[in-house]
């Protein structure tokens, strides 16, 4: 019983965290559901795996803006996404190497990309059209916040301190980064 209230209150969370993004929405969050699931050690190799994929995600998107942008402002923040995602996923890759002997999972790296399919293909579809800078934006809000919310659930379920850091620090950057992007689509 009560696991159909986390998953209801989880439901509807996420279905009013969703409202906000014009006509891209976040994330189906499969991955979400798996990682709820999990605890310890396989909590903490599907996160780092599934926030390995999901960055790769953003690093894409951002690659592709800069081939298009107008806006000076987008082409530092896709710049900074660039940098820092990847610095990001290189010091997870470090940790699952370090902490548990492992690679990256395919299988739940493979769950993130599915996850991510629909809202990535809107995205990029729209920054081939008349306003890329718009679609890059109302692409990367629900992105971070998908980022944001699996990060708050490491803040729970993590293992290792290291990793309740990391997350928070996710959770810090994307959100700051959100309101940003909403402030700037007020101008665009």
């Amino acid at each position: 019983m009560m696991q159909r209230i986390v998953a209801l209150t989880l439901a509807l969370g996420l279905a009013l965290a969703q409202t906000d993004y014009a006509q891209h929405s976040g994330m189906p969050m499969k991955s979400m559901g798996a990682l709820e699931k999990l605890s310890g050690k396989d909590f903490d190799i599907a996160y780092m795996s599934m926030m390995i994929e999901h960055h790769k995600g953003a690093v894409e998107m951002a690659q592709a803006i800069l081939e298009v942008s107008k806006d000076a402002r987008v082409r530092r923040a896709a710049q900074d996404i660039i940098a820092v995602q990847n610095r990001e996923v290189a010091q997870l890759t470090t940790w699952l190497r370090g902490w548990y002997g492992v690679a990256p999972s395919k299988l739940y790296m493979g769950m993130m990309r599915d996850d991510m399919k629909t809202m990535m293909n809107t995205a990029m579809t729209g920054m081939k059209g008349q306003s890329p800078d718009r679609a890059f934006l109302e692409g990367m809000i629900p992105h971070h916040q998908d980022a944001i919310d699996m990060s708050e659930l490491a803040l729970r379920k993590a293992a290792r301190a290291e990793l309740k850091r990391f997350a928070q620090g996710v959770i810090d950057v994307q959100a700051r980064e959100i309101e940003q992007y909403r402030e700037w689509l007020k101008s665009l």
